[in-house]
């Protein structure tokens, strides 16, 4: 299943047979769920009114926690999973840029 957003308004197939029309407006998102529908958004894209939309949304981690709601520690005695999180594995820490330090000018003193 792909996801499409037309770029151009366009009259396109409504359904599977063609036997009916609809106005495809400029920001749509359009679930390609048959073939019919692939077929006309593939034909949209060759024409450059609709461009292929990639949806890849990241899980986010979750912090495992016992029958009262509470949040479970790790257990140090298993070190290949993290019981503290849900998957078994610690979400990745962003890295941070450290800031770049200016350096202080000078001013030449005047000799005498």
């Amino acid at each position: 299943m792909a996801k499409y957003k037309v770029i151009v308004p366009k009259a396109g197939a409504a359904d599977e047979h063609g036997t009916s029309a609809k106005l495809y407006p400029v920001d749509e998102i359009v679930d390609a769920n048959e073939d019919w529908q692939e077929e006309l958004m593939q034909t949209f894209m060759a024409n450059g009114w609709a461009v292929e939309v990639k949806v890849d949304a990241p899980e986010e981690a979750k912090r495992a926690r016992n029958d009262k709601g509470q949040l479970k520690a790790d257990d140090p005695s298993t070190p290949d999973v993290n019981e503290a999180w849900e998957g078994g594995k610690a979400p990745t820490k962003k890295k941070t840029k450290k800031k770049a330090v200016a350096k202080k000018k000078t001013t030449k003193k005047a000799s005498k």
